[in-house]
């Protein structure tokens, strides 16, 4: 009975060995770049935004968080669909955006924020994916 028992366990062991080689050798396919959601964090204070510029691609979507960090700030990028959102100081919101059409988008800050206020602008960047190979 000891012997079936060890046997059992070997045929067992062989079964469970076989099946991980068999999952090592074809690896689920790894997510494409345009479905990834890509974070990015943009620092507000008088009267910058930093980073002011910023690359993404069409059709990937991204998540920009923006943190005010001297005053309460605003962003806007209305070629983006990106309405007035505001952001009091010390805090952060979060936007959610996947942009379609490759192109340069002007932000800019939505909330007055003293005298450099027309100052405070950005630029998003949108380039075309590389296709495939």
């Amino acid at each position: 009975m000891r012997r079936s028992r060890l046997e059992a366990a070997a045929v067992a062991l062989s079964i469970a060995l076989a099946a991980a080689a068999s999952a090592q050798e074809s690896p689920a396919p790894a997510p494409t770049p345009a479905s990834e959601v890509r974070k990015i964090t943009i620092t507000a204070r008088k009267y910058e935004f930093k980073p002011s510029k910023i690359e993404l691609l069409a059709g990937q979507p991204v998540e920009i968080t923006i943190e005010a960090e001297d005053a309460t700030h605003g962003f806007t990028c209305k070629d983006l669909g990106v309405e007035k959102v505001i952001i009091e100081k010390g805090t952060s919101q979060t936007i959610r955006l996947t942009p379609e059409k490759p192109g340069k988008y002007e932000f800019k800050c939505a909330k007055f924020c003293g005298l450099g206020h027309g100052k405070m602008k950005g630029e998003i960047l949108v380039t075309a994916p590389e296709p495939a190979r």
